[in-house]
């Protein structure tokens, strides 16, 4: 038996379904140093420079966790020397690093980049351990320069195998069909039998959808896919988030997170291990404790709770997210955002104004 198949069929389908990359375009697969020391993307980068002539991979050492801007070798590698120099020579390079970029710097910046697009890669595929999908760098590279955006942080080989060997069309169907059913909702409420009771304002924030193609000018997306998506309204969500599974295992026992106004209060529970890893997560920036995220997994092929990446998008499940927003629809910037996963989900939407409500998850099951 062969323990490890050949990928290159699975890169190739990811390139040309998910992706859409033609002949004429530069494409670069970045990983880090963390977790497999970027194995996983010199692999899948070999591959891609086999079948593509514009294909490179660039491997880099990670500055901190989920949602850090990655250093200043990948945003050259990406943007292009000069556009990086003419950044730093603006005084918008340290800002952005750091994530201590104002509004207007932000704007400055994207009006840059934007003038030099030719400069930039055509497509990423983000091999890397830590997440860049909520990362001034990812957001800028899609909605200034018009790049297509592949985030797989913590992507393992056998998701080539399992949650990617999906069919795309129906699962584009799907989650788009979720993303229709929440058009003009006011207010989720979200339970599960684990004792999680939370509800999230979402009047007049954008639903997104990520459904794997990625294949149109500024597309960002995980992969694998499958998700809707929303920046609840800051401030406004409140109740009980019961968590049994952090990013890549279970914890020994549940942890249990008190929201109010949109901000986390505490965390309490008998792993006290992973009371104060989390708590020593959302101490190290005022903006950590925001409640970031609330999303909705839709694919029938993913079925991992140890890998967020991939837990994230099983259907039935929702995840919260603490921390940054402001690449998805939020205000809120945050050198973090960090996902957890509910199992056996419902969520009702509500629109006040007509006092409807729909059931879309029931303890699990899809209803849209």
């Amino acid at each position: 038996m062969n323990d490890h198949p050949s990928i290159e069929n699975a890169v190739r389908s990811l390139l040309s379904i998910n992706m859409g990359l033609k002949e004429s375009e530069k494409l670069l697969v970045l990983g880090d140093t963390a977790g497999d020391d970027g194995a996983l993307a010199r692999e899948v980068g070999a591959v891609a420079q086999g079948l593509h002539s514009l294909a490179d991979t660039h491997i880099f050492t990670p500055v901190g966790g989920h949602g850090q801007e990655p250093p200043k070798d990948v945003w050259e590698r990406t943007f292009g020397t000069d556009s990086v120099q003419l950044l730093e020579a603006e005084g918008l390079l340290d800002p952005l690093l750091s994530k201590e970029i104002t509004d207007n710097q932000l704007k400055a910046a994207g009006e840059l980049l934007a003038g030099r697009s030719d400069d930039a890669v055509d497509v990423i595929v983000a091999l890397t351990f830590f997440s860049t999908s909520h990362t001034s760098f990812r957001k800028l590279l899609t909605a200034s320069c018009g790049a297509r955006y592949a985030s797989m942080p913590l992507f393992t080989r056998d998701m080539f195998f399992g949650a990617m060997d999906v069919d795309w069309t129906s699962l584009a169907a799907s989650t788009n069909a979720l993303g229709r059913a929440l058009k003009g909702a006011d207010l989720c409420e979200v339970s599960s039998p684990n004792g999680t009771r939370m509800a999230f304002r979402i009047s007049g924030r954008p639903i997104l959808m990520d459904d794997g193609m990625l294949d149109k000018k500024g597309k960002f997306g995980n992969l694998p896919a499958g998700e809707v998506f929303i920046a609840p309204v800051e401030g406004t969500s409140e109740g009980t988030l019961v968590l049994e599974w952090g990013p890549r295992a279970r914890f020994s026992n549940p942890l249990t997170v008190a929201v109010k106004e949109g901000r986390v209060v505490s965390v309490t529970g008998k792993d006290r291990e992973s009371v104060l890893w989390l708590e020593e997560a959302l101490r190290a920036h005022p903006q950590n404790t925001n409640v970031a995220e609330l999303g909705i997994g839709t694919n029938p092929a993913a079925v991992r709770p140890d890998n967020v990446l991939e837990s994230e998008k099983i259907l039935g499940t929702i995840h919260v997210a603490f921390g940054d927003n402001h690449t998805f629809g939020g205000g809120v910037v945050a050198p973090y955002h960090q996902d957890f996963v509910v199992f056996q989900a419902s969520l009702t939407a509500v629109w006040e104004s007509g006092g409807g409500r729909r059931v879309l998850l029931d303890n699990g099951r899809p209803g849209w």
